[in-house]
């Protein structure tokens, strides 16, 4: 089964002026090996993403043995059960309550046999599980950081799909396991890999292809040798060269001259011999080095390729820290629809000019609240009739109209938490909360502690979010439902939830220790120096809010 990517272009989240991946076209024929090498962002991660048809190519097609991949803004089952995608941090999808259940998972989709489906999973332990720790009704979390990550990679290759797309496959892997992972990519007898990794030295003599990105740009495309020849395409990718080209270099300066062809994994070492051999006690010439690339143009090629930020991010948060308040208290206040309206659609206006991924994220807690809302007004409503010859169950409209006017209020006073939230960074939302509290820190009360925890809280609603569809994508790889992406089926609740909540809970461990750290407590500041700037568009959004204040408090009966 081939791969084909025709003009592939995915665009930021937030800007559709910046691309991740630009006119990526390539083919991937039956059988091969492909190493997929870039520096960090350069969009790596996201080329697996589009091969395993988890992310949807904003322009261009994908397709497998030539038939296009998506139709109707889905991917058809029987073709996600032929892609396989390991992401770079696999133990953090572990879930189930025993190793049996994680292989379970992961295997229900393909209908398995009973026997098939041992055989498999026996054959996947024998393979990544040497020292015998994947007892099948033992906990996954019982198991070490590397076990885990070794189970988690059974589970993918358990599924046995025509394509395993890896990323960063060794990352966390001891070299036994390593060993074990590259004589089982040797040996696989149908299929091809797709690995994206820094690690050239261990992949590169695998290799049938080597695939370069750079800012989303394929930059080079051909064979590991030829890529070999040209060590200056990697250094201007940013990538770091394989040892046996830095080895070539080396003795280059020292008058040791490798040939080209020699300059691969396989080849450099006796060429490296021989031509010290040869050289014998030769005295060392020194070449001429490589110039460094310029700072300043490097410099100029980040910020070129960094979105623009948002409108509301330069607004001081003192400012944007009042309207909320004034958003909150008279929404509050209200008594009567036609105020809600209202503070609904100031509310609205607050979200103009954010990035299109806060806006497109703020539907992740306002579709389960609506959810909510619905449920939580129909029982509102019941109400038992007693009598004979009807159905003692009714609906109250006045008691159901009651619950809906109050969760109204509570959802659009959640939605401005989180405009506060995506629409200013964490030290700006500390410093803004301990400018506004400085009266109080004349009485003695404990306005830092407080100013952090509230500025902490705020902070999570959008890493949680962030979580979310990291988990989603993960979910969705390995459930493999034919469903649009960003969705995710009841029965993967699970499989999202657990990782996700453990997700957390380690991201609040590592803050927790990096404030400890930095003796961040009750009595200092996050940090020490005032970034804050008042400005004349910070004076004009006071005198808004105090506007809306006012209109909300003539409008709440």
């Amino acid at each position: 089964m081939s791969i084909t990517l025709q003009n592939i272009q995915i665009n930021a989240p937030d800007d559709a002026n910046h691309h991740l991946l630009k006119d990526i076209s390539l083919e991937l024929p039956d059988g091969s090996v492909t190493v997929l090498i870039g520096h960090t962002g350069s969009g790596k991660s996201t080329l697996l993403q589009v091969m395993a048809g988890i992310v949807e190519p904003a322009e261009g097609t994908i397709a497998l043995d030539g038939q296009p991949l998506w139709h109707k803004k889905k991917v058809d089952q029987a073709s996600l059960l032929r892609l396989g995608l390991i992401f770079q941090f696999p133990e953090q999808q572990l879930f189930a309550g025993s190793i049996r259940g994680e292989f379970a998972y992961s295997l229900r989709p393909y209908r398995l046999a009973a026997d098939e489906r041992e055989h498999r999973i026996r054959a996947a332990c024998a393979d990544l599980d040497p020292h015998g720790a994947f007892a099948l009704e033992r906990s996954p979390f019982a198991l070490s950081g590397g076990e885990q990550r070794r189970l988690a990679l059974a589970t993918t290759f358990a599924t046995a799909p025509d394509w395993l797309l890896m990323d960063e496959p060794t990352a966390g892997l001891e070299a036994a396991a390593v060993r074990e992972l590259l004589r089982m990519i040797r040996e696989r007898d149908r299929g091809g890999f797709v690995i994206a990794t820094h690690d050239l030295d261990t992949f590169l003599p695998l290799a049938d292809r080597v695939l370069v990105l750079d800012r989303g740009e394929l930059v080079f495309d051909g064979s590991p040798e030829a890529l070999c020849r040209a060590p200056e395409l990697l250094t201007r990718a940013g990538v770091g060269l394989p040892s046996c080209v830095e080895a070539a270099l080396v003795l280059a300066r020292c008058g040791i001259a490798i040939a080209p062809d020699l300059l691969t994994p396989a080849l450099a070492v006796p060429a490296i011999c021989e031509a010290l051999r040869e050289r014998g006690s030769a005295s060392p010439e020194p070449a001429p080095q490589a110039a460094a690339p310029e700072p300043a143009r490097e410099a100029r090629a980040a910020a070129a390729a960094a979105p623009p930020q948002a409108a509301w991010l330069a607004l001081d948060p003192r400012a944007k820290w009042l309207l909320y308040l004034l958003l909150v208290i008279g929404t509050m206040q209200q008594q009567v629809w036609s105020g809600l309206a209202a503070s609904a659609l100031l509310l609205g206006l607050s979200f103009l000019g954010l990035p299109r991924s806060a806006i497109r994220g703020s539907w992740k807690i306002a579709v389960p609240f609506l959810s909510f809302m619905f449920i939580s007004i129909m029982l509102a409503g019941l109400e038992w009739k007693a009598g004979e010859g009807r159905f003692p169950l009714g609906f109250s409209p006045e008691s159901g109209w009651s619950a809906a006017f109050t969760l109204t209020r509570l959802f659009l006073i959640l939605m401005a938490g989180y405009w506060l939230a995506v629409s200013t960074s964490y030290g700006q939302l500390v410093q803004g909360l301990n400018w506004a509290l400085a009266f109080f820190r004349r009485m003695k009360l404990p306005v830092e502690s407080f100013a952090l925890a509230v500025s902490l809280l705020f902070r999570f609603i959008p890493l949680i979010l962030r979580e979310w569809q990291r988990f989603s994508a993960i979910v969705r790889a390995r459930g493999k439902a034919a469903i649009r992406p960003g969705l995710v089926r009841m029965k993967d609740i699970p499989a999202l939830v657990v990782p996700l909540l453990l997700a957390m809970f380690h991201k609040a461990e590592q803050m927790t220790v990096a404030m400890e750290m930095k003796k961040i407590d009750g009595k200092h500041q996050l940090l020490k120096k005032s970034t804050l700037s008042w400005q004349a568009k910070d004076t004009l959004l006071v005198i808004l809010s105090g506007a809306a204040f006012g209109l909300l408090l003539y409008m709440r009966y």
